[in-house]
């Protein structure tokens, strides 16, 4: 299933033709030709460039010019990448484009817009409109934009030097900003009203952005599903090493910056991404080897200090309001890429699963966190059913609901924003990413489920959408619409669902099911026993 659905977005992206009524719209870069959608309903503008890559590893540029009219009525664009389902690199470095959709109804205000920054573990992904239409999001009329940005080696390799300084994919992201802020008005939009949402690792870019200076006054509010910059794979505590293992694989030995950006600048670009490319398989973190660091302090900078660090000092506006919140089985994502000999692995050497931020001071503490998580998760777990239900829960708390909470404490601790909370438990056949994992039989929500909710996926087009599916796409859309309008999600809802925002002494999270409610923070115990190890062995990452 997995396979098939990646191979049918990406061969549609590659082949596909339809024939759509045009539309034309000028901007100062030049006159752009956009389309309209089959009913009609909205224009969209694909792949609009907003920035330019002036140099590998290096910030980006100005957004380019032409002559004449650019036709961006259809296509997408991919930056560079493994696209494992057919075993070959794929995308171009100069991918820094924008898919730019209007609802077609005349408005008298400008409307708001929301900003969508995709995930992928920052090496792979795209804003193809074939996974991330907005279909639904345009009827409760807004502006939707979706957002590519370079990843892998050519986003995040950080020699903290100047071929290298790290974050470009940061910097790209701040570059789609600063252009939506110059430009949005030209499509009907209001750039005084932008909203940030995205997923997993586009949740904590957002999350960073957030606290940056650099991306201050360029947007409002924010939503982090699933994500936020205190998850383990948010950061890269020691980038020079992660550069030098691939570098290792190419077949050079080295650890010093300038040899290693040598390395980087004379290899091919398709031989860079393969060597950075681990299958999955009985280990389900390989793949993030390139990511977010802290940099040399400069003006362009994104991050210069421990994660932590930065929450702790931010200086946030009591006007921002954010939504945090995650889905109640992420950690399918992750338990689906171990076979029957993994888990058997795993149980017997649970120190690859162990969070890279915990740092203990001696192989006893380390025995006694595999201990105690043992006895949490698997403590009377004897089927493998129930095993694999412990491994689902622990991925879940360790890589996402724990950093989320904890970036909701420190927000409400050392800001002055407010924040709500959800825990989305919906289940249905069009929990894409769960169908796609192959444990679709495990109830709940995995990683990404919620965003079929929120988009039209390609494989759903042709499909009936049942009652209840139309339901939660409604509520879902009508929720984070009306939070991009005024930073309150409960324009629609009743007084007995009405969704509170949270406070330092209470969290309180909307639960996203096919009832609406309003509960303490779940699942408290296991969430206890990551913050109880993180205040013992949490490094300041």
């Amino acid at each position: 299933m997995c396979n098939i659905l990646y191979l049918q977005v990406y061969f549609n992206e590659v082949h596909s033709s339809t024939n759509l009524m045009s539309t034309e719209l000028t901007i100062p870069q030049g006159i752009l030709k956009g389309s309209l959608s089959f009913s009609g309903a909205y224009r969209r503008f694909l792949k609009v460039p907003y920035a330019s890559v002036v140099g590998t590893f290096q910030a980006p540029g100005n957004p380019p010019s032409w002559n004449g009219t650019l036709n961006v009525a259809r296509g997408s664009s991919r930056c560079k990448q493994y696209f494992r389902h057919i075993r070959t690199p794929i995308g171009f470095e100069n991918c820094l484009v924008l898919n730019i959709y209007t609802p077609t109804a005349a408005q008298k205000t400008p409307l708001p817009v929301m900003i969508f920054i995709h995930g992928g573990g920052f090496y792979w992904g795209s804003n193809t409109n074939l996974l991330y239409n907005p279909k639904y999001l345009l009827k409760k009329e807004v502006i939707v934009v979706t957002v590519n940005y370079r990843q892998g080696a050519f986003g995040f390799l950080c020699l903290k030097n100047q071929g290298a300084p790290g974050n470009v994919g940061l910097k790209d992201q701040v570059a789609a900003l600063k252009w939506i802020q110059r430009n949005i008005e030209y499509f009907g939009g209001n750039p005084n009203s932008v909203t940030l949402f995205g997923e997993s690792v586009g949740a904590a870019s957002i999350n960073y952005l957030l606290v940056s200076p650099t991306a201050k006054g360029l947007f409002h509010r924010a939503i982090l599903q699933s994500g936020s910059m205190l998850m383990p794979q948010a950061i890269d505590d020691d980038p020079i090493a992660s550069a030098s293992l691939v570098a290792a694989r190419l077949g050079y030995n080295t650890t010093d910056p300038d040899e290693l950006l040598n390395i980087f600048t004379k290899v091919a670009e398709d031989d860079i991404i393969k060597a950075s490319y681990r299958d999955q398989t009985n280990d389900a973190f390989a793949p993030y080897v390139f990511r977010p660091c802290i940099e040399t302090p400069s003006t362009e900078a994104v991050i210069t200090a421990a994660p932590r660090d930065i929450l702790k000092s931010s200086n946030l506006s009591s006007n921002i309001t954010v939504i945090i919140g995650y889905n109640d089985k992420e950690g399918i994502k992750w338990a689906s890429k171990y076979n029957s000999n993994g888990f058997r692995d795993l149980l017997e050497n649970f120190t690859q699963i162990v969070p890279e931020n915990l740092d203990f001071p001696n192989a006893e503490g380390k025995n006694t966190f595999i201990r105690d998580a043992i006895r949490v998760y698997f403590d009377n777990k004897t089927s493998s059913d129930d095993v694999l239900e412990g491994l689902i829960d622990y991925f879940s708390d360790a890589y996402i609901m724990y950093p989320s909470v904890l970036t909701t404490e420190y927000l409400l601790r050392y800001t002055n924003v407010s924040v709500y909370n959800y825990y989305f438990k919906y289940d249905s056949n069009r929990n894409l990413a769960k169908m796609a994992s192959g444990l679709r039989r495990v109830p709940g929500a995995d990683h990404a489920d919620e965003l079929f909710y929120l988009f039209e996926p390609v494989i759903y087009q042709p499909l009936r959408t049942i009652t209840n599916d139309v339901r939660m796409i409604n509520r879902m859309t009508t929720m984070w619409a009306d939070f991009s309008r005024n930073g309150n999600p409960n324009g629609f809802l009743s007084s007995k669902s009405k969704w509170i925002k949270s406070s330092l002494n209470q969290l309180n999270f909307l639960e996203i099911d096919r009832k609406l409610k309003v509960i303490p923070m779940p699942n408290k115990d296991r969430i206890n026993f990551w913050k109880n190890a993180y205040e013992r062995y949490g490094t300041k990452y």
